[in-house]
Formats: structure tokens, C-alpha cells, sequence
């Protein structure tokens, strides 16, 4: 195989698995007879070599390993020049393979390979010494996300390395693994891949990430901050689930900490150990859900806080009219605006102190009828018990407008 090509220095160096029956040939465009020439060191020191030549074209059978070969004057003015190396003298040696926990051992993992092989030289027409790279791959399991929001699954990793590779330094897998170590690109070429497998490596590496989901839909008139921040209008229950590179994560805790409103420090308020928790937030306040799972001999810790949630402070607004009847669906139900409202009952009264209506959902009301007919125009009392999102009960009371057209 030709294993590189310098045009620059019109050099072909040439790889080839055994040198019984190898010839080197040239043909010429101009008549004359050839001479052929090797060299070791440098073009300008090379030595005269017997060939055959039948007409235009000669060739040479005595082909050794470690030499640079031409044809000199007269065939061409600028000679081509061709290197050989007899790969079945140079094929890598593969000896051992093992992994080396270091003392970041749940980051990165050393594995150590003892190879022998001897560098690929050759030599320019000029005398400057180069060489080739040999390519060796890496195989070895790990598992890996498969989304956003989904498990973790099952990898294959096959990484490229090249030249030197006593010491290869990887991500610290995931699962349970067997490393073999494949090579070089001309072994594979000529048939002959040299390979070797390590002993089965116990994944200590943990690595984790979360989802966080709610089925709650904020009424319309239900006032909640927007953004990308979770939370809003309590009360609020999120599902957390933790995604791990099981069985190697084995113990899952989940914290959850809210901010002390005076001296703004985290204090645990929740401690779960599953891989799922389902939380009802009820109080105004900042929160940090975090997340920690370790292996079962919790030798590597990932821990990580996946999200702040923002729960709003209460409001609570009574509207001091609306025209029920009048224009459909503009201001023709009663219903106040709410914030972070855990507990609640509205009651409506007419002037006399009779109770005509009560609702207690917030994100309803009252849509100005009583039996099914709508009440005359004229004051009515609204009384609102609630509770707010610091856990007090709470009383608000408004006269309301009720505003019509003739029945």
C-alpha cells in the first residue's frame, strides 16, 4: 500500500507486507539506458543498483527494507523517488491492557497500554528524517442520555488514537466494561489487526439529570409571573424524576431547599430518597430542587441543583362591578383575581343580608343569577375567606355593582 505521498519532495513511501517478489519498475518517454539508485541517509549519498530493462522500461528485484529508491539521469531531469518499508518486520505487539483509577476517578479513567512498536521511519531525498502515525482504536461500553427527557441507554465508544498510546486518558464510563484496543490502520489493511482486551473494568462513574413536570393550568384570571422559571400561583405540584446510568447509580436523594426570606440562606425542607418525587408547592418563596445520586458504594457522587422554582405571593382583587346579561363575554361574570390561593370561598349577599351564592374554586364565579335568573341591578356584598400562601386565613369583603339592562 502507498502509505504517504510528498510531491513536494516527489516522494511515494510505499508499505508492504513481505518483499518476496517485489519489483520496482519505471518506464521512461525518452530512450537510453536506466540507472538506478538507492539511498539510506540522503539522495546526494545514494549508491548504484543493477535493474533489468527491456526496452523504455527497467525494473529492480533486490528491494530491501529501510531504503529510498530512483532512477537518475538521463531518463529525467527531476527523479521520482520511492521509500520502502517492509510492514511484516513492524507490526505492532500488543502485551496488556488495563484501566488506572486516579484520584479523579469519577471523571476520567488512565488506561494503560503496553505496546511495542517501532517507529515507521523514512528518510527525504534532502536527508531530513521523517515517519508515519500509526492509528490505533479503542472500544470499550459506556451509556449515554438519549435526549433531553429521556433514560439513559447503552453506548458503544470507539475512539480514535494515534501515535503513541502507552497512556490513553477517557471519560470515566458509565456501565460495566470490557476496552480493547484494535491496530494499526496497515495491519487492518493487510489482513493482520492486532488485537487485545482488558479485564472486565466495575463502573464506579455516576451521572445524572432530571425532568421537572406539573399538569396545573393557570386560570385566566389567575395572575402568575411568566419566563422560564418554574413555579408561579400556588398551589403547584411538580413530578421530579431522576435519570441515572443504572445499576451503577444505586442511591438517589433529593433535596429541596427554600430561601429564608430575612437572611436569604438555604434551608432543607424536603429529603427524598427515589428516583421520583412529586411535590406540592404551597408557600410564597425561592426554591432550589436539587438532585444526588451516587454508586452503591457512594465512592462517586454527582450532585447538582437542576431547578429554582419562584412560588408568587398572594393576591386576591374583588372587582367592584360587572354587567352580567348585558354583553356576553365582556365583565359579565364576577370573579376575582388571585394569586397563590391554597383555600378558598366567596360568598354573595344582597342588601338584606341573604345569602344568594357561594363558589369555592377561585378560577370560577358568579355569573349574576340566582334560580336561574339574573338579580336586579343594585349593590350586592361579596365576602372572600381565603387562605394565603404564607398559611394565614384571610377575610376580604367588597360592595359590588351589579349593572344591567332590563331583564
Amino acid at each position: 500500500m502507498q502509505a504517504a505521498n510528498d510531491t513536494q519532495n516527489r516522494l511515494g513511501v510505499y508499505l508492504l507486507n513481505g518483499l518476496a517478489g517485489v519489483q520496482i519498475s519505471f518506464t521512461s518517454s525518452n530512450p537510453g539506458t536506466h540507472q538506478w539508485y538507492r539511498y539510506k541517509d540522503s539522495a546526494n549519498n545514494a549508491t548504484p543498483v543493477s535493474s533489468v530493462q527491456t526496452g523504455n522500461t527497467s525494473y529492480i528485484t533486490d528491494v530491501a527494507d529501510g531504503y529510498g529508491y530512483f532512477v537518475g539521469l538521463p531518463t529525467e531531469e527531476l527523479p521520482h523517488y520511492v521509500w520502502i518499508i517492509d510492514y511484516s518486520r513492524y507490526v505492532p505487539r500488543f502485551f496488556n491492557l488495563q484501566a488506572s483509577e486516579e484520584e479523579d476517578k469519577c471523571t476520567n479513567l488512565k488506561i494503560l497500554a503496553d505496546v511495542e512498536a517501532d517507529p515507521l521511519n523514512y528518510t527525504l531525498p534532502s536527508g531530513a528524517p521523517a515517519g508515519l502515525t500509526r492509528s490505533y482504536q479503542l472500544q470499550y461500553d459506556t451509556q449515554a442520555q438519549t435526549d433531553d427527557a429521556g433514560p439513559f441507554l447503552p453506548t458503544e465508544v470507539n475512539m480514535d488514537l494515534h501515535g503513541l498510546i502507552s497512556e490513553i486518558v477517557i471519560d470515566a464510563p458509565l456501565a460495566d466494561t470490557y476496552f480493547t484496543l484494535t491496530g494499526d490502520q496497515f495491519a487492518d489493511y493487510f489482513g493482520i489487526l492486532q488485537a487485545i482486551r482488558s479485564d472486565q473494568y466495575r463502573a464506579i462513574a455516576v451521572k445524572t439529570y432530571g425532568t421537572a413536570e406539573t399538569t396545573k393550568e393557570h386560570a385566566d384570571n389567575e395572575v402568575h409571573h411568566a419566563g422560564e422559571t418554574l413555579g408561579g400561583s400556588s398551589p403547584i405540584q411538580y413530578t421530579f424524576t431522576a435519570y441515572a446510568n443504572v445499576p451503577v447509580a444505586a442511591f438517589y436523594i433529593w433535596k429541596i431547599l427554600q430561601q429564608d426570606s430575612l437572611t436569604g440562606n438555604m434551608n432543607t425542607i424536603v429529603r427524598y430518597t427515589d428516583k421520583i418525587l412529586q411535590y406540592n408547592f404551597e408557600q410564597a418563596g425561592i426554591y432550589h430542587v436539587g438532585l444526588e445520586v451516587s454508586d452503591g458504594q457512594s465512592v462517586c457522587v454527582d450532585t447538582t441543583t437542576f431547578f429554582d422554582v419562584v412560588i408568587d405571593n398572594t393576591i386576591m382583587k374583588i372587582p367592584n362591578a360587572f354587567s352580567p346579561g348585558s354583553s356576553i363575554g365582556v365583565n359579565d361574570e364576577l370573579k376575582v383575581s388571585f394569586t397563590s390561593v391554597t383555600a378558598f370561598k366567596a360568598s354573595v349577599y344582597n342588601r338584606w343580608g341573604n345569602l344568594l351564592f357561594q363558589w369555592s374554586d377561585p378560577s370560577k364565579g358568579w355569573d349574576g343569577r340566582v334560580n336561574g335568573k339574573f338579580v336586579p341591578t343594585g349593590v350586592y356584598y361579596v365576602i372572600v375567606e381565603y387562605k394565603d400562601s404564607s398559611g394565614k386565613n384571610r377575610t376580604m369583603s367588597r360592595a359590588v355593582n351589579v349593572l344591567r339592562g332590563k331583564n
